[in-house]
Protein backbone atom coordinates (compact mmCIF):
# COMPACT_ATOMS: atom_id res chain seq x y z
CA UNK A 1 0.00 0.00 0.00
CA UNK A 2 1.52 3.25 -0.89
CA UNK A 3 1.58 6.15 1.49
CA UNK A 4 1.68 9.96 0.76
CA UNK A 5 5.16 12.10 2.19
CA UNK A 6 5.87 15.67 2.47
CA UNK A 7 9.59 15.61 1.07
CA UNK A 8 11.29 18.43 3.01
CA UNK A 9 14.62 20.22 2.06
CA UNK A 10 16.74 20.77 5.55
CA UNK A 11 18.85 24.00 5.64
CA UNK A 12 16.42 27.01 5.78
CA UNK A 13 12.94 24.91 5.55
CA UNK A 14 13.76 22.94 8.75
CA UNK A 15 17.14 24.71 10.90
CA UNK A 16 19.05 28.13 10.68
CA UNK A 17 21.60 28.87 8.31
CA UNK A 18 25.01 29.51 10.32
CA UNK A 19 26.95 32.44 9.54
CA UNK A 20 30.63 32.09 9.77
CA UNK A 21 32.55 35.14 10.96
CA UNK A 22 35.85 34.02 9.43
CA UNK A 23 34.40 34.13 5.77
CA UNK A 24 31.69 36.54 6.18
CA UNK A 25 29.25 33.93 4.81
CA UNK A 26 25.94 31.94 5.66
CA UNK A 27 25.98 28.53 4.85
CA UNK A 28 24.92 25.06 6.26
CA UNK A 29 25.94 24.20 9.88
CA UNK A 30 29.07 22.46 10.13
CA UNK A 31 28.78 21.14 14.00
CA UNK A 32 25.91 19.82 15.88
CA UNK A 33 26.69 23.28 18.05
CA UNK A 34 26.01 25.23 15.09
CA UNK A 35 22.33 23.53 14.35
CA UNK A 36 18.93 25.09 15.63
CA UNK A 37 15.69 25.03 14.63
CA UNK A 38 13.70 27.39 12.70
CA UNK A 39 10.89 28.51 14.98
CA UNK A 40 7.62 26.68 14.31
CA UNK A 41 9.85 24.05 12.37
CA UNK A 42 8.84 20.80 14.88
CA UNK A 43 5.68 22.20 15.29
CA UNK A 44 4.97 22.01 11.64
CA UNK A 45 6.34 18.74 11.07
CA UNK A 46 3.69 17.49 13.66
CA UNK A 47 1.02 18.73 11.91
CA UNK A 48 1.77 16.78 8.83
CA UNK A 49 2.59 13.70 11.49
CA UNK A 50 -1.07 14.07 12.21
CA UNK A 51 -1.88 14.38 9.12
CA UNK A 52 -1.46 10.90 8.02
CA UNK A 53 1.94 11.91 6.08
CA UNK A 54 5.61 10.58 6.28
CA UNK A 55 7.80 13.03 6.72
CA UNK A 56 11.26 12.36 4.95
CA UNK A 57 14.19 15.09 4.57
CA UNK A 58 15.78 15.11 1.45
CA UNK A 59 19.38 17.64 1.16
CA UNK A 60 22.37 18.12 -0.46
CA UNK A 61 25.55 18.52 2.33
CA UNK A 62 28.06 19.45 -0.01
CA UNK A 63 29.97 19.97 3.19
CA UNK A 64 31.41 16.50 3.47
CA UNK A 65 32.76 16.87 -0.05
CA UNK A 66 34.44 19.66 0.76
CA UNK A 67 35.94 18.79 4.16
CA UNK A 68 33.69 21.08 5.86
CA UNK A 69 32.26 18.66 8.72
CA UNK A 70 32.76 14.97 8.30
CA UNK A 71 30.46 11.88 8.48
CA UNK A 72 30.39 11.89 12.35
CA UNK A 73 29.81 15.06 12.59
CA UNK A 74 26.37 15.14 9.85
CA UNK A 75 25.51 11.99 12.05
CA UNK A 76 25.41 14.16 15.01
CA UNK A 77 23.60 16.84 13.56
CA UNK A 78 21.17 14.36 12.15
CA UNK A 79 20.29 13.07 15.76
CA UNK A 80 20.12 16.21 17.24
CA UNK A 81 17.30 17.54 14.29
CA UNK A 82 15.36 14.43 15.41
CA UNK A 83 15.40 15.03 18.96
CA UNK A 84 14.58 18.65 18.35
CA UNK A 85 11.91 17.99 16.43
CA UNK A 86 10.25 15.36 18.65
CA UNK A 87 10.91 17.76 21.71
CA UNK A 88 8.13 19.89 19.61
CA UNK A 89 5.88 16.81 19.19
CA UNK A 90 7.38 16.02 15.69
CA UNK A 91 8.83 13.13 14.26
CA UNK A 92 10.74 12.68 10.78
CA UNK A 93 10.19 9.18 9.31
CA UNK A 94 13.67 9.11 7.11
CA UNK A 95 16.77 11.54 6.46
CA UNK A 96 18.05 11.41 2.97
CA UNK A 97 21.46 13.00 2.34
CA UNK A 98 23.72 13.38 -1.35
CA UNK A 99 27.01 13.93 -0.22
CA UNK A 100 28.73 14.44 -3.32
CA UNK A 101 29.48 17.49 -5.16
CA UNK A 102 31.70 17.03 -8.75
CA UNK A 103 34.08 20.24 -7.02
CA UNK A 104 34.17 18.11 -3.74
CA UNK A 105 38.27 18.22 -2.53
CA UNK A 106 37.47 14.69 -0.50
CA UNK A 107 38.20 11.50 -2.08
CA UNK A 108 34.82 9.33 -2.52
CA UNK A 109 32.48 12.12 -2.86
CA UNK A 110 33.99 14.34 -5.49
CA UNK A 111 31.57 13.00 -8.22
CA UNK A 112 28.59 13.26 -10.30
CA UNK A 113 25.36 11.62 -9.09
CA UNK A 114 21.47 11.17 -9.32
CA UNK A 115 20.95 12.29 -5.84
CA UNK A 116 21.88 15.60 -5.98
CA UNK A 117 19.50 17.90 -6.33
CA UNK A 118 17.87 18.80 -8.89
CA UNK A 119 18.29 15.47 -9.88
CA UNK A 120 15.79 13.11 -8.30
CA UNK A 121 17.25 10.27 -6.74
CA UNK A 122 16.80 10.59 -3.02
CA UNK A 123 12.71 10.96 -3.74
CA UNK A 124 12.93 7.82 -5.98
CA UNK A 125 15.13 6.25 -3.63
CA UNK A 126 12.78 7.06 -0.57
CA UNK A 127 9.50 6.15 -2.51
CA UNK A 128 11.69 2.94 -3.27
CA UNK A 129 12.36 2.32 0.41
CA UNK A 130 8.77 3.62 2.37
CA UNK A 131 6.25 2.75 -0.67
CA UNK A 132 5.38 6.13 -1.35
CA UNK A 133 3.27 7.63 -3.99
CA UNK A 134 5.17 10.42 -5.19
CA UNK A 135 2.22 11.96 -7.23
CA UNK A 136 0.20 12.96 -4.01
CA UNK A 137 3.17 14.09 -2.21
CA UNK A 138 4.72 17.23 -1.44
CA UNK A 139 7.88 18.82 -1.60
CA UNK A 140 8.95 22.15 0.14
CA UNK A 141 12.16 23.60 -0.31
CA UNK A 142 13.93 27.24 -0.38
CA UNK A 143 15.67 26.83 -3.12
CA UNK A 144 15.45 26.52 -7.03
CA UNK A 145 17.09 23.20 -7.30
CA UNK A 146 14.21 21.76 -4.66
CA UNK A 147 11.47 23.01 -7.18
CA UNK A 148 13.42 21.25 -9.86
CA UNK A 149 13.88 17.98 -7.88
CA UNK A 150 10.16 17.83 -6.69
CA UNK A 151 8.92 18.80 -10.43
CA UNK A 152 11.00 16.21 -11.47
CA UNK A 153 9.97 13.72 -8.89
CA UNK A 154 6.54 14.44 -10.12
CA UNK A 155 5.31 16.13 -6.65
CA UNK A 156 3.83 18.62 -5.79
CA UNK A 157 6.02 21.97 -5.09
CA UNK A 158 5.93 24.79 -1.99
CA UNK A 159 8.61 27.33 -2.22
CA UNK A 160 10.00 28.72 1.15
CA UNK A 161 10.77 32.36 0.51
CA UNK A 162 9.95 35.03 2.70
CA UNK A 163 10.69 37.56 0.32
CA UNK A 164 13.09 35.84 -2.32
CA UNK A 165 11.84 37.21 -5.50
CA UNK A 166 15.36 37.57 -7.04
CA UNK A 167 14.45 33.51 -7.81
CA UNK A 168 11.67 35.00 -10.51
CA UNK A 169 14.02 35.23 -13.51
CA UNK A 170 16.00 32.58 -12.50
CA UNK A 171 12.26 30.26 -12.36
CA UNK A 172 11.49 31.63 -15.47
CA UNK A 173 14.36 30.64 -17.66
CA UNK A 174 14.02 27.36 -16.85
CA UNK A 175 10.13 27.84 -17.08
CA UNK A 176 9.76 25.54 -13.46
CA UNK A 177 7.50 27.24 -10.92
CA UNK A 178 5.97 26.20 -7.79
CA UNK A 179 2.60 25.70 -7.02
CA UNK A 180 2.72 27.91 -3.64
CA UNK A 181 4.90 29.88 -1.91
CA UNK A 182 4.89 30.17 1.56
CA UNK A 183 7.27 32.33 4.44
CA UNK A 184 7.99 28.94 6.20
CA UNK A 185 7.37 25.82 7.01
CA UNK A 186 4.41 26.41 9.42
CA UNK A 187 2.47 27.73 6.28
CA UNK A 188 3.54 25.00 4.18
CA UNK A 189 1.93 22.70 6.82
CA UNK A 190 -1.04 24.68 6.96
CA UNK A 191 -1.16 24.79 3.49
CA UNK A 192 -0.89 21.14 2.74
CA UNK A 193 -3.74 20.71 5.36
CA UNK A 194 -6.13 22.88 3.73
CA UNK A 195 -5.32 21.53 0.37
CA UNK A 196 -5.80 17.89 1.51
CA UNK A 197 -8.92 18.66 2.90
CA UNK A 198 -10.42 19.76 -0.91
CA UNK A 199 -9.49 16.28 -1.97
CA UNK A 200 -8.13 17.36 -5.10
CA UNK A 201 -4.77 18.20 -4.57
CA UNK A 202 -5.02 21.23 -6.49
CA UNK A 203 -2.87 24.28 -4.88
CA UNK A 204 -5.35 26.20 -2.69
CA UNK A 205 -4.40 29.72 -2.65
CA UNK A 206 -1.75 28.97 -5.13
CA UNK A 207 0.86 31.48 -6.17
CA UNK A 208 1.77 30.73 -9.64
CA UNK A 209 4.27 32.23 -12.64
CA UNK A 210 2.08 35.28 -13.51
CA UNK A 211 -0.08 36.09 -10.51
CA UNK A 212 -0.65 38.45 -8.04
CA UNK A 213 1.45 36.83 -5.41
CA UNK A 214 4.47 37.75 -7.93
CA UNK A 215 3.74 40.87 -8.23
CA UNK A 216 3.25 41.34 -3.96
CA UNK A 217 6.90 38.98 -3.78
CA UNK A 218 8.17 41.91 -6.08
CA UNK A 219 6.84 44.67 -4.00
CA UNK A 220 7.63 42.72 -0.71
CA UNK A 221 11.61 43.21 -1.93
CA UNK A 222 11.81 46.21 -2.61
CA UNK A 223 10.38 46.74 0.58
CA UNK A 224 12.90 44.34 2.31
CA UNK A 225 15.57 46.56 0.66
CA UNK A 226 14.62 49.70 1.84
CA UNK A 227 14.03 48.68 5.16
CA UNK A 228 17.78 47.04 5.61
CA UNK A 229 19.04 50.65 4.13
CA UNK A 230 17.30 52.05 6.99
CA UNK A 231 18.63 49.03 9.51
CA UNK A 232 21.90 50.33 8.09
CA UNK A 233 21.64 53.52 8.67
CA UNK A 234 21.09 53.10 12.50
CA UNK A 235 23.47 50.56 13.00
CA UNK A 236 26.76 52.52 11.03
CA UNK A 237 29.41 53.71 13.48
CA UNK A 238 29.22 57.71 12.74
CA UNK A 239 32.67 58.31 14.77
CA UNK A 240 34.06 55.93 12.37
CA UNK A 241 32.74 58.44 9.63
CA UNK A 242 33.70 61.52 11.30
CA UNK A 243 37.35 60.11 11.96
CA UNK A 244 37.80 60.00 8.03
CA UNK A 245 36.21 63.63 8.01
CA UNK A 246 39.32 64.62 9.98
CA UNK A 247 41.91 62.64 8.41
CA UNK A 248 40.89 63.69 4.77
CA UNK A 249 41.23 67.85 6.67
CA UNK A 250 44.24 66.96 7.51
CA UNK A 251 45.43 65.64 5.03
CA UNK A 252 44.24 68.98 2.75
CA UNK A 253 46.19 71.00 5.42
CA UNK A 254 49.76 69.39 4.93
CA UNK A 255 49.39 69.30 1.21
CA UNK A 256 49.10 65.86 0.80
CA UNK A 257 47.36 63.56 -1.78
CA UNK A 258 44.58 61.63 -1.94
CA UNK A 259 45.01 58.10 -3.93
CA UNK A 260 41.40 56.16 -4.52
CA UNK A 261 41.30 52.47 -4.92
CA UNK A 262 38.40 50.07 -5.91
CA UNK A 263 37.99 47.13 -8.07
CA UNK A 264 34.78 46.73 -10.08
CA UNK A 265 32.06 49.14 -8.51
CA UNK A 266 34.74 50.57 -6.09
CA UNK A 267 36.49 51.62 -9.36
CA UNK A 268 33.52 53.34 -10.43
CA UNK A 269 32.81 54.93 -7.06
CA UNK A 270 36.75 56.03 -6.99
CA UNK A 271 36.71 57.44 -10.52
CA UNK A 272 33.63 59.65 -9.16
CA UNK A 273 34.82 60.22 -5.53
CA UNK A 274 38.56 61.71 -7.34
CA UNK A 275 36.12 64.67 -9.12
CA UNK A 276 34.27 65.22 -5.72
CA UNK A 277 37.40 65.57 -3.74
CA UNK A 278 39.25 67.68 -6.49
CA UNK A 279 36.20 70.03 -6.98
CA UNK A 280 34.27 70.21 -3.83
CA UNK A 281 36.98 69.51 -1.14
CA UNK A 282 39.46 70.65 -3.17
CA UNK A 283 41.92 67.75 -2.10
CA UNK A 284 44.41 66.34 -4.87
CA UNK A 285 42.81 63.25 -5.42
CA UNK A 286 43.85 60.71 -8.63
CA UNK A 287 42.46 56.86 -8.82
CA UNK A 288 44.29 54.26 -11.34
CA UNK A 289 40.70 53.54 -12.89
CA UNK A 290 41.08 56.82 -14.86
CA UNK A 291 43.52 56.11 -16.91
CA UNK A 292 43.18 52.58 -18.54
CA UNK A 293 46.46 52.82 -20.61
CA UNK A 294 47.93 52.74 -17.28
CA UNK A 295 46.23 50.54 -15.52
CA UNK A 296 46.33 47.38 -18.06
CA UNK A 297 49.93 48.05 -18.53
CA UNK A 298 50.67 47.49 -15.28
CA UNK A 299 48.53 44.76 -15.35
CA UNK A 300 50.03 43.02 -18.23
CA UNK A 301 53.56 43.97 -17.26
CA UNK A 302 53.69 43.88 -13.54
CA UNK A 303 50.70 41.27 -12.74
CA UNK A 304 47.11 42.17 -11.12
CA UNK A 305 48.24 41.47 -7.96
CA UNK A 306 50.80 44.25 -7.90
CA UNK A 307 49.54 46.72 -9.94
CA UNK A 308 47.92 49.10 -7.65
CA UNK A 309 51.16 48.75 -5.32
CA UNK A 310 53.73 49.80 -8.26
CA UNK A 311 50.84 52.50 -9.32
CA UNK A 312 51.27 53.90 -5.84
CA UNK A 313 54.74 53.30 -6.31
CA UNK A 314 54.80 55.15 -9.60
CA UNK A 315 53.07 58.18 -8.37
CA UNK A 316 56.06 58.63 -5.63
CA UNK A 317 53.47 57.81 -3.00
CA UNK A 318 54.62 59.41 0.68
CA UNK A 319 53.99 59.71 4.08
CA UNK A 320 52.27 63.22 3.25
CA UNK A 321 49.84 61.33 1.51
CA UNK A 322 46.43 58.83 2.13
CA UNK A 323 45.32 56.09 0.24
CA UNK A 324 41.10 55.45 0.68
CA UNK A 325 39.82 52.33 -0.59
CA UNK A 326 36.13 51.33 -1.86
CA UNK A 327 36.08 47.63 -1.40
CA UNK A 328 32.91 44.94 -0.21
CA UNK A 329 35.36 42.62 1.05
CA UNK A 330 38.11 44.71 2.06
CA UNK A 331 41.27 42.09 0.39
CA UNK A 332 41.90 38.80 1.38
CA UNK A 333 45.34 37.38 0.58
CA UNK A 334 44.40 33.75 1.97
CA UNK A 335 40.73 33.84 -0.25
CA UNK A 336 42.48 35.74 -3.16
CA UNK A 337 40.36 38.01 -2.99
CA UNK A 338 41.36 41.75 -4.10
CA UNK A 339 44.78 40.72 -3.55
CA UNK A 340 45.82 44.10 -5.51
CA UNK A 341 43.82 45.71 -2.64
CA UNK A 342 45.99 43.93 0.06
CA UNK A 343 49.48 44.71 -1.79
CA UNK A 344 48.96 48.62 -2.31
CA UNK A 345 47.71 48.92 1.34
CA UNK A 346 51.26 46.60 2.17
CA UNK A 347 53.02 49.61 0.37
CA UNK A 348 51.18 52.37 2.05
CA UNK A 349 52.23 51.16 5.46
CA UNK A 350 55.49 50.37 4.34
CA UNK A 351 56.06 54.45 3.21
CA UNK A 352 53.73 55.83 6.27
CA UNK A 353 50.76 57.11 4.43
CA UNK A 354 47.78 56.99 6.04
CA UNK A 355 44.52 55.16 4.57
CA UNK A 356 40.90 55.18 4.92
CA UNK A 357 38.46 53.15 3.33
CA UNK A 358 34.66 52.29 3.34
CA UNK A 359 34.21 47.90 2.86
CA UNK A 360 31.56 45.51 3.76
CA UNK A 361 31.26 42.45 5.69
CA UNK A 362 33.84 42.14 8.05
CA UNK A 363 36.41 44.94 6.79
CA UNK A 364 38.86 42.43 5.49
CA UNK A 365 42.41 43.44 5.26
CA UNK A 366 41.77 47.55 4.94
CA UNK A 367 39.52 47.33 8.12
CA UNK A 368 42.59 45.66 9.81
CA UNK A 369 44.68 48.08 8.54
CA UNK A 370 43.17 51.21 8.25
CA UNK A 371 43.27 54.51 10.27
CA UNK A 372 40.08 55.30 10.03
CA UNK A 373 37.29 52.87 8.11
CA UNK A 374 33.68 52.59 7.91
CA UNK A 375 32.22 49.00 7.56
CA UNK A 376 28.79 49.04 6.64
CA UNK A 377 27.15 46.56 8.59
CA UNK A 378 25.31 43.54 7.23
CA UNK A 379 21.48 43.30 8.33
CA UNK A 380 20.78 40.86 5.39
CA UNK A 381 23.75 38.25 3.65
CA UNK A 382 21.94 38.14 0.15
CA UNK A 383 22.09 41.52 -0.12
CA UNK A 384 25.98 42.63 1.19
CA UNK A 385 27.27 43.90 -2.38
CA UNK A 386 24.32 46.12 -3.65
CA UNK A 387 23.85 47.85 0.23
CA UNK A 388 27.80 48.01 0.41
CA UNK A 389 28.30 49.75 -2.73
CA UNK A 390 25.45 51.81 -2.20
CA UNK A 391 26.63 52.98 1.53
CA UNK A 392 29.98 54.22 -0.39
CA UNK A 393 28.82 56.29 -2.27
CA UNK A 394 25.99 57.89 0.32
CA UNK A 395 29.76 58.21 2.68
CA UNK A 396 32.17 60.01 -0.07
CA UNK A 397 28.93 62.37 -0.59
CA UNK A 398 28.31 62.90 3.25
CA UNK A 399 32.37 63.31 3.08
CA UNK A 400 32.83 66.60 0.47
CA UNK A 401 30.03 67.65 1.44
CA UNK A 402 30.90 67.75 5.60
CA UNK A 403 31.56 71.64 7.21
CA UNK A 404 35.44 69.92 7.62
CA UNK A 405 35.98 68.97 3.71
CA UNK A 406 33.41 71.47 1.87
CA UNK A 407 35.86 74.30 0.30
CA UNK A 408 33.57 75.14 -3.23
CA UNK A 409 29.99 75.28 -3.17
CA UNK A 410 28.02 72.72 -5.08
CA UNK A 411 25.92 73.79 -8.06
CA UNK A 412 22.65 73.12 -7.49
CA UNK A 413 23.00 74.32 -4.06
CA UNK A 414 24.40 77.20 -5.17
CA UNK A 415 21.44 78.28 -6.83
CA UNK A 416 19.09 80.88 -5.48
CA UNK A 417 15.23 79.48 -5.10
CA UNK A 418 13.29 80.63 -8.42
CA UNK A 419 16.91 81.12 -10.51
CA UNK A 420 15.55 78.36 -12.93
CA UNK A 421 16.88 74.76 -13.56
Amino acid sequence: MSRKAVFLDRDGVINAYTYDREFGTFDSPAHPEQFTLLPGAAEAVAKLNGEGFLTVVVSNQPGLAKGRFTPALLEAMTGKMKALVEQGGGKLDAVYYCPHHPEGTVDGYRQRCQCRKPNAGLFEQAARDWHINLGGSYTVGDGIVDVLAGRQAGTKTIFVSARKCHVCSELNKRNVWPDWVVANLAEAAELIQKTEANHHGKPTNGQTKGSCAWEEESAGYVTLYLEEAIEILKRINRASIERIASQLAELRERGGRLFVLGVGGGAGHASHAVCDFRKISQIEAYTPADNVSELTARVNDDGWETAYANWLRGSRLGAKDAVFVFSVGGGDLERNISANLVRALEYARQVGARICGVVGRDGGFTARVADACVVVPVVNPATITPHTESFQALIWHMLVSHPKLKATEMKWESLQPGAGV
